[in-house]
């Protein structure tokens, strides 16, 4: 499934925000992920995996970019290449928000918890 297909969603589930990719015909098609750059991170492995193409790149790593140096796991996530993308692929750019579902949720608690 390509790429440009899949859809950001971003809800509300058990008072905390999630995010998951999407598609029209399959519906979701990743977990349910706590952050924008978790969602970055998995739509990357996602490409990498069912890409069909030859692939070029020795590296799912942007060489372009100024690379930081991460001593741990937790580090290696916070500085990831995901700061300040540079790349041309669809991959390379940081995910913007196709759909938040949030605010009906938002409001719906909030009438519940008035009335």
């Amino acid at each position: 499934m390509p790429v440009n297909k899949l859809k950001l969603i971003k809800d509300l589930d058990n008072y905390r925000y999630v995010y998951y990719w999407a598609c029209p015909d399959q519906g979701r098609v990743s977990p349910e992920l706590p952050t924008i750059l978790h969602a970055s991170e998995w739509i990357i492995e996602h490409q990498t995996e069912n890409y069909q193409g030859q692939e070029r790149r020795q590296s799912n790593l942007d060489r372009r970019k100024v690379k930081s140096k991460a001593r741990t796991p937790d580090e290696e996530l916070v500085f990831s290449r995901r700061e300040n993308p540079e790349g041309r692929r669809i991959t390379d750019k940081v995910p913007v928000i196709d759909l938040d579902l949030c605010p009906e949720k938002l409001k719906s608690m909030k009438d519940e918890l008035l009335n």
